[in-house]
């Protein structure tokens, strides 16, 4: 009898939404006959994609690959399986969402290509965009996707060299731009990559310093910042990173105390990180045009915010333009999405709760504010509904429930709710199953 060879690995994604989903995907090798393994310790990019179409599924070191015994009584004692795990991100008019086969779907605005299915046309409904998916990030029209290989995929609006691939050309479809990647965010004009080593790296438009590498030069290739890193935010002018010690790292715009270092103004933004806090794990920064606001969750559960807080967005109870250093919310915890000029956190009992900004339904909690006329903005948490999982959030937002179901609500422009419409919605709406 040959020896069978046994292949193990195990591929760890840490991720955010934009602000992308904070959650882990490992993939493993499975043994039907132990149970399999899962290391969420060990990560082996020793795999390779030959095929240079993001859509293939083919993998050189499948089970085809290996050595299998010719005794025809002998049976096949390792498969490979693929373990995705859903997630979902807002941009500003458009989304991505994976399901837990691998493929990767989007809609909303695509003037730039920036849902990757080779046309210029908005999409009202969820389409299919490639297969074997383990994350995906949506930023400020662009979108960047990591396969299960480890290979980071980008498309979209490239005028600030936000892609990656050394040009400013928009891309329709996704292009391969590097290897050996965990983790992805984008924000606005530009991208943020972990590889497995730790190593934070990012590309794109530089205006306040917020690529972090210490000039305010775009760059429109990946370049290292910093090491031992494990999750990395970019939001629409400032950055975040936790390290592995726990310690929270902020740099870029800091015009409403955004960075949360104490100071104010966009003379004090910082083209390197800054040290702002421990005992951090779990981060999110605001999107789109006016996200100047950022919150942390420290390990105890607790949720603490800093920056803008116009429209309540920080949930403390206050308006206020800025608020230079953190601030505790509330308690219970396990996941924060900032959007636009709202916010959402997922607790531990899978409630959601929303604050901030209400125009065009974003909080979904029935009601809307019309600027000088009726005002629903609200400045502490209420709570939104219940058995929720994953949370993103834009002028409008996405929520996946612990049945699989994805809901949407908020402002519709272009289709950017999914629900084949463009009317907003004050309350959530289902587009779809099979998250989970």
């Amino acid at each position: 009898m040959k020896k069978i060879i046994i292949i193990l690995f195990v591929f760890t994604l840490i991720f955010t939404m934009f602000s992308c989903a904070d959650k882990t995907e490992t993939v493993n090798l499975v043994n039907p006959t132990n149970g399999g393994s899962d290391n969420n310790n060990t990560v082996n990019n020793n795999v390779s994609d030959n095929d240079s179409t993001p859509d293939s599924k083919t993998d050189s070191n499948s089970p085809e690959d290996s050595v299998i015994p010719d005794d025809k009584n002998d049976e096949l004692s390792q498969i490979e399986q693929i373990n995705y795990s859903p997630s979902i991100s807002v941009s500003q008019y458009h989304n991505l969402a994976t399901k837990n086969d691998g493929s990767l779907w989007a809609w909303g605005w695509n003037y730039y290509g920036q849902l990757g299915d080779g046309t210029t046309d908005r999409q009202s409904i969820p389409v299919k965009i490639m297969d074997g998916v383990m994350a995906a990030c949506a930023g400020d029209n662009h979108s960047l996707a990591i396969k299960s290989d480890g290979s980071l995929w980008t498309w979209g609006l490239n005028n600030y060299g936000q892609l990656g691939d050394g040009t400013t050309e928009d891309k329709l479809t996704p292009i391969k731009i590097m290897d050996d990647v965990t983790a992805v965010n984008a924000g606005g004009g530009y991208s943020l990559a972990i590889k497995s080593d730790g190593s934070l790296w990012t590309w794109g438009l530089n205006y306040y310093g917020r690529l972090g590498d210490g000039t305010t030069e775009d760059k429109l290739t990946p370049i290292k910042i910093m090491d031992d890193v494990k999750e990395a935010i970019a939001g629409n002018k400032h950055s975040l990173a936790i390290k592995n010690d726990g310690s929270l790292w902020a740099w870029g715009n800091n015009n409403f105390g955004s960075l949360g270092d104490g100071t104010i103004g966009t003379n004090e933004s910082k083209s390197t990180p800054v040290k702002i806090m421990d005992d951090v794990i779990a981060i999110s920064a605001g999107g789109q045009n006016n996200g100047d606001h950022s919150f942390a969750i420290k390990s105890d559960g607790s949720l603490w915010a800093w920056g803008n807080n116009s429209y309540g967005q920080l949930g403390n109870g206050e308006i206020k333009d800025y608020n230079p250093t953190p601030v505790k919310i509330m308690d219970g915890v396990m996941a924060i999405s900032a959007g636009d000029l709202h916010s959402f956190a997922i607790k531990n009992d899978g409630s959601l709760w929303g604050w901030g900004n209400n125009s065009g339904g974003r909080l979904g909690d029935g009601t809307f504010t019309i600027p000088d006329k009726e005002n629903n903005d609200k400045t502490t948490p209420i709570k939104i509904m219940d058995d929720v999982t994953a949370i993103s959030a834009g002028p409008h937002s996405l929520a996946i429930k612990n049945d699989g179901s994805l809901w949407v609500w908020g402002i519709n422009m272009y289709g950017s709710l999914g629900d084949g419409t463009d009317e907003d919605r004050e309350t959530p709406v289902k587009i779809m199953d099979g998250m989970n």
